[in-house]
């Protein structure tokens, strides 16, 4: 399934939009793949403070809180990964 992404972001005082087409499998992979794009953008600017005001899914729907909890979440140990 395609959709519509818009991001509104604000990087160290600078707002910033940016969209694009994307695809997903299914409706509740597209928090996901909008983290990262959040990610892809923080990269590209080295990763100056950033804050996430918006993200809007085919014009209508706001998808900005399931982002942030996307971003909010610690990173797991990895010693508990098998190789």
């Amino acid at each position: 399934m395609y959709f519509n992404l818009e991001v509104h972001l604000c990087i160290e005082g600078t707002r910033m939009l940016s969209k694009g087409r994307f695809e997903a499998r299914c409706k509740s992979e597209i928090p996901l793949l909008a983290y990262q794009v959040v990610r892809s953008i923080k990269r590209e600017t080295g990763y100056r403070t950033t804050l996430i005001e918006k993200v809007i899914v085919n014009g209508t729907e706001d998808i900005s809180v399931e982002v942030k909890k996307i971003e909010s979440m610690p990173i797991p140990p990895l010693d508990n990964i098998f190789w």
